[in-house]
């Protein structure tokens, strides 16, 4: 972040009249470093707290390393030509907008700043909770640490990772027959366990390569990431690095992972297929898929961080962001648009709009039917997580309108829009989606097959003839194994087995359902797995109702 921007922060907020004595004879904030540039081509930067960075340029810096108290005519003769009292008084309030003198009402009585805050939360939706912070004695000693040759770390990561890639590459029929199957909970939980560890090395990564370089890892915790459980580590003092370091420290995490999946993959080709090879195969593709996913460079993830880095463009994101929005206003107003930075920055704005919403989409599509599978509480979590989405939209388009102001739309080009926008809500209602409930089935050896259907999940009521269709399912794919009709809409109190709702071979763990019976197309052998029920199309909206609106308000009739 730059100074400037900090400043028009400030700006936009309540104009502050409190005590300005301090300004006569200033001094900086006890909160408050100025760090010379790590090279040459870097600029200045001043830190305020334990992870607030900004830039300056140098003659600011040189201002703001001699405020110890000195009047402002003392100020400027120490500094020489062409500072004059008027500049630095000039200069010094400008500092002072920006909270980095003492005597703020802002700071805490000695001229410290408040205690970093253990719960966070992040814009657009991320929750933030800090386990360690860079004052305690954990973090200390990670700061102790030193590691060896980053080159010859990374040469190793690169090995483990391409080796990794030809295990995978070599043994798709046992990575399909993996990620097509169900999982004991003792597999489940050792590849969770496994995870969990591997992204705890991942943030340790960021953190060891960051004192490797001379700087302090701040906070690091859990976070709650797009709806997705996740760890992370600050690792703002970067910005003391150079551009190249700064991204090296970023892509640390993903190479962690890189390295663990590869070693895994490894692994699971020597032990072969079987529990212990099945273990380590998911294990590995687990990690895989998150460095991929780390890589996206629209979300602020590590890829993101990293690319920024290696430009050397503080807040790319928002400047892309923005840089769409005022050409979205430019063209509705009429009014010339001229990009600010390079040609690709409202295409990378773009990008950084659709991707959050293509994840969310995915993600919960992904695991929509396994929340609907868990009764009210998952209809209700899922339309909790709707209202959330919504307010979302419409907090985007409050700040849309708010970029109108002064640059009034035209009316030809607003009808236009509108127009635009009414065509895809009418468009919504012929765009048909396959609604399908989630079910489990069981063949028995004497031919009998049974449909179970989780109390809560109902979209409509099971009727003589409705079709289901009998699959395996794993973490990731599905095999359908045949299908069936409802034989007797008669419904029976009972209790389902986890394992048929979710990719887990357990019973042990049941939830409240109601069974009733199913006559085969072809006959099956006896088993049991997930099953569909009521496959059918309907229209966007009747499909979001239906998914997230009826579910929810059925306990209340």
């Amino acid at each position: 972040m730059s100074l400037a921007q900090v400043l028009r922060r400030r700006s936009a907020g309540p104009s502050e009249q409190d005590d300005t004595a301090h300004l006569e004879r200033p001094r900086l904030n006890t909160a408050i470093r100025v760090h010379p540039p790590a090279a040459d081509s870097e600029p200045w930067v001043v830190q305020r707290g334990e992870h607030q960075y900004f830039r300056i340029g140098a003659d600011l810096a040189r201002l703001a390393r001699e405020l110890d108290g000195t009047d402002a005519q003392g100020i400027a003769e120490r500094l020489g030509s062409p500072w004059t009292p008027e500049l630095v008084h000039q200069a010094v309030r400008s500092l002072d907008k920006a909270q980095l003198l003492a005597g703020r009402a802002q700071a805490e009585p000695g001229g410290r700043h408040r205690k970093i805050r253990r719960v966070k939360y992040v814009p657009p939706l991320t929750f933030q909770l800090a386990v360690l912070r860079s004052g305690d004695a954990a973090a200390r000693r990670i700061i102790g640490l030193r590691l060896a040759s980053p080159r010859m770390l990374g040469g190793l990561v690169v090995v483990l990772a391409v080796a990794g890639a030809f295990v995978l590459a070599g043994q798709h029929a046992h990575v399909a027959a993996v990620l097509g199957s169900p999982v004991s909970l003792t597999t489940l939980g050792t590849v969770v366990a496994g995870v969990f560890l591997t992204t705890v090395a991942h943030e340790f990564g960021h953190a060891c390569l960051l004192a490797h370089y001379g700087g302090r890892p701040g906070r690091m915790g859990v976070m709650l990431f797009y709806f997705s459980p996740a760890m992370f580590c600050d690792v703002s003092d970067s910005w003391r690095l150079n551009h190249l370091q700064r991204a090296k420290v970023s892509m640390a995490g993903i190479a962690v992972q890189a390295g663990v999946s590869g070693a895994a993959a490894c692994a699971a080709g020597v032990v072969g297929q079987g529990p212990a090879g099945d273990t380590l195969m998911l294990f590995s593709l687990v990690n895989a898929a998150a460095a991929v996913i780390n890589l996206v460079p629209f979300v602020k993830l590590d890829g993101y961080i990293a690319l920024m880095s290696y430009l050397n463009r503080p807040n790319l994101r928002d400047a892309a962001l923005g840089s769409l929005r005022e050409g979205f206003v430019a063209l509705l107003s009429g009014r010339p648009y001229q990009i600010k930075g390079p040609g690709w920055l409202p295409l990378f704005g773009l990008g950084c709009m659709v991707t959050p919403l293509v994840l969310v989409v995915r993600g919960l599509g992904q695991w929509l039917d396994a929340l609907m599978s868990l009764g009210y509480f998952g209809t209700l979590l899922s339309s909790l997580i709707a209202g959330m989405l919504l307010l979302m939209v419409f907090k985007a388009g409050a700040g849309l309108v708010k970029s109108f102001r002064g640059n009034r739309p035209r009316p030809v080009r607003l009808a236009m829009l509108a127009a635009v926008v009414v065509a895809l809500a009418l468009g919504s209602t012929r765009l048909h989606l396959s609604s399908s409930q989630v079910a489990a089935y069981e063949a028995r050896r004497d031919g009998t097959v049974h449909l179970y259907v989780p109390t809560g999940a109902e979209l409509q009521p099971v009727r003589t003839g409705d079709r289901v269709e009998l699959q395996k399912a794993g973490m990731m794919l599905r095999h359908t194994l045949g299908t069936a009709i409802i034989s007797s809409p008669d419904a029976h109190q009972t209790s389902i087995p986890l394992g048929g709702l979710l990719p887990v071979t357990t019973d042990k763990i049941r939830v409240q359902g109601e069974r009733y019976s199913l006559r085969l197309d072809t006959p099956m052998k006896p088993g049991r797995g997930s099953a569909r029920l009521h496959s059918r199309s309907m229209s966007l909206p009747r499909w979001a109702y239906e998914r997230l609106v009826l579910p929810f308000a059925a306990p209340f009739h």
